[in-house]
């Protein structure tokens, strides 16, 4: 609108969901902190109480909240805490149970916000700096509300996402590509990740959603129908690659592996196309060293029941 300054960049975080902070933050109320002007921690709003943050309106009402007081050119939108994908979510609330937010949870915020259908505005990019969320479960869940998705298909290491680095670069160049600012993560991912744990690994990459929304469902119906009727014929070829693919956070059992990788080793006509197709949607993915077949979006396929 007129009079906006363009030329800067607002940084507002809610602080919630957690039974004691390593800092100034209150347990007693969920805050909107403007870090705009630096590290100072100004609360510009809080909540008369708690808020489950594992709930659709906590999340929409931070949204409104920013775009009414803070209407930008661009938006992007970092949901920072614990995820597993699919199974879980988003998030995990210490002060209500542990209670994530699902992806159907997630999608009631985004439709109750200016980025639901025929909402105001849109997202640039959604980020997750939580573990196991770069998926096509995601990818799918976000899609209508933002241009690109960047999360990580492995467990992340404590140390998270490190942001100075990319904020800095972005708050010089206010107007750039969500790719780049999206690589700028990543790379600054990784790399704090191997220097400061380096027998974790780190898996971060940028996924076109337009490209998810457009080209993929026709490639990934026919790859789910060929493998469907394979498994029926030849079942033992379909456990073989599944057993030979990338698979995140095995550990716990969670059965997601990457898509890429599993449609690789199933190796049909069907997988081919999908692999081109997921191929041309991430449009960039950083590892850590000593990690192969990690292309950057995984899936649920269960391998054990």
């Amino acid at each position: 609108g007129a009079g906006l300054d363009y030329s800067r960049n607002n940084l507002l975080v809610y602080a919630g969901g957690c039974k004691r902070w390593n800092s100034d933050i209150s347990n007693t109320y969920n805050s909107v902190l403007d870090l705009s002007a630096g590290e100072n921690l100004a609360v510009t709003a809080k909540t008369e109480e708690t808020a489950d943050m594992g709930t659709a309106d906590t999340l929409s009402e931070f949204i409104n909240y920013c775009t009414e007081n803070y209407p930008a050119r661009h938006y992007g939108l970092v949901l920072w805490d614990h995820g597993a994908g699919p199974l879980w979510g988003y998030g995990s609330d210490e002060l209500f149970g542990n209670d994530s937010l699902q992806f159907g949870e997630l999608r009631q915020a985004m439709d109750a916000s200016p980025f639901g259908p025929g909402g105001s505005a849109r997202l640039d990019w959604v980020g997750f700096d939580a573990c196991l969320m770069g998926n096509l479960e995601t990818a799918i869940a976000v899609e209508p509300y933002a241009d690109y998705l960047i999360a990580s298909e492995e467990t992340e290491p404590g140390t998270g996402w490190y942001y100075t680095n990319w904020l800095s670069k972005l708050s010089s160049n206010t107007s750039m590509p969500t790719v780049e600012i999206g690589k700028n993560i990543a790379d600054d991912f990784v790399s704090t990740c191997s220097a400061k744990t380096p027998k974790q690994i780190a898996t971060l990459s940028v996924i076109d959603l337009a490209e998810i929304e457009g080209i993929l469902p026709s490639a990934l119906t026919a790859f789910s129908n060929a493998t469907n009727e394979l498994i029926d014929t030849d079942y033992r070829s379909v456990a073989i690659a599944r057993k030979g693919s990338r698979e995140f956070a095995s550990e716990s059992y969670l059965d997601m592996v990457d898509l890429v990788d599993l449609a690789s080793k199933i190796d049909t006509p069907e997988a081919t196309r999908l692999c081109q197709t997921l191929m041309s949607a991430i449009k960039y993915n950083n590892t850590s060293r000593g990690i192969s077949n990690a292309y950057g979006l995984s899936i649920f396929f269960p391998y054990r029941s």
